[in-house]
């Protein structure tokens, strides 16, 4: 909305300052919705017969389904615990993801991978 101003400001009185400020105000507007969409819209979920791809912002995980050990709702989204120790999470499961509890969801997934929960000894 700034940025708006800015341009509407430049219009009216067109010069380098104002120019430059509605350019700046622009640019961080892009750069706010492009991280938006990096870290909230880019991640997703998918489980099917060929396995689990979880989207997470930083990069893309894909497991095999006789991989995973165990999944649980944790802080960050769903975690798949590996047979080798190793965990990974998929952030499309998290209340930050949606803004939303995800419980209904995770007991759908659960129920789709008829995995348990992950040994206590962590």
């Amino acid at each position: 909305m700034k940025a708006l101003v800015e341009w509407v400001a430049w219009a009216s009185s067109p010069d380098a300052a104002a120019a430059r400020l509605a350019g700046l105000w622009s640019g961080l507007a892009v750069g706010f919705l492009l991280f938006f969409w990096w870290v909230i819209l880019r991640t997703r979920l998918e489980v099917g017969p060929g396995g689990i791809v979880a989207v997470n912002p930083w990069g893309t995980h894909r497991l095999a389904l006789n991989e995973v050990v165990s999944v649980r709702l944790g802080a960050w989204g769903a975690e798949f615990y590996r047979g080798d120790g190793f965990k990974i999470t998929a952030y499309a499961l998290s209340e930050l993801a949606a803004g939303t509890s995800q419980v209904g969801r995770f007991a759908e997934l659960q129920a789709v991978l008829k995995v348990g929960q992950p040994p206590s000894s962590r």
